[in-house]
């Protein structure tokens, strides 16, 4: 008698596991990176001695969806609450804008290189995704 009870446990116990499971496939691990302390002062384009600054503040409280903000003199990064948000804004911003899921990277400076903008791009395209390329 002592076999059914442990049986109907497991019975029970497949189901959460499974829903704890598809729980975690549908985490967006980005959807907590914070600009200023997740990405490298050479994503801002500064010297590793220095650190971007967090502009939340002052930035997202005129933008709706932005969540969190941090600039150098040179580039910006905004994280959005979804996709929707951060892409008409980074719509908005023509070619100065530039959507990598829920963030927008604006370039400040008009100075910064093509090569500086594939390289800020790439690195904000790549940290916390699921794909290893």
């Amino acid at each position: 008698m002592v076999a059914a009870p442990r049986a109907l446990s497991a019975v029970a116990l497949v189901p959460l596991c499974a829903l704890l499971l598809m729980s975690c496939a549908f985490f967006d691990p980005r959807s907590v990176l914070d600009p200023q302390t997740d990405f490298g002062s050479d994503v801002f384009l500064l010297p590793e001695t220095e650190a971007p600054t967090d502009v939340t503040a002052s930035v997202c409280a005129n933008i709706d969806g932005c969540e969190r903000a941090a600039e150098s003199q040179r580039v910006r990064i905004l994280r959005f609450a979804n996709t929707d948000r951060a892409e008409v804004v980074a719509r908005s911003l023509g070619s100065a804008g530039y959507l990598s899921d829920r963030f927008v990277i604006e370039y400040l400076d008009p100075s910064v290189t093509d090569e500086q903008r594939r390289y800020v791009e790439s690195a904000v395209d790549h940290t916390a995704t699921w794909d290893s390329d």
